[in-house]
């Protein structure tokens, strides 16, 4: 089982939005692997349950290179966090849209929830 500090944790979220902010998907993904070596699952608030590894994979294809992620605030207590960003679609004149972001490690695996003021 991987125990995780709350600074792991933390590392690990503002190291992700770095490799996603700079376009570097194997990095970012080898990040993510080390971190969740068992399941992962996505939710996005109001859809279904995802299998985590597609949807991180969908998310990159759709939004990785046109969406800017700026950290506004990362909380972690325990096992559990929560990221408050505003997203900036790159080359377009519109405010950011915000998102609040909630992660909760269990042993190996991790369930990450999204609450995103845009469709998905």
């Amino acid at each position: 089982m991987t125990a995780r500090t709350a600074q792991d944790i933390r590392n690990f979220l503002h190291h992700q939005v770095e490799l996603w902010n700079a376009g570097k998907k194997d990095e970012m993904f080898a990040l993510y692997h080390q971190m969740v070596p068992g399941k992962m699952s996505i939710e996005y608030i109001g859809l279904p349950v995802l299998e985590g590894w597609a949807a991180l994979e969908d998310m990159w294809l759709r939004f990785a290179g046109k969406v800017h992620i700026d950290v506004k605030e990362v909380m972690v207590t325990g096992q559990e966090a929560a990221c408050y960003h505003h997203n900036q679609t790159v080359g377009a004149d519109i405010p950011p849209r915000p998102s609040i972001e909630l992660y909760k490690f269990d042993g190996d695996d991790v369930h990450i929830r999204y609450f995103h003021a845009a469709k998905i």
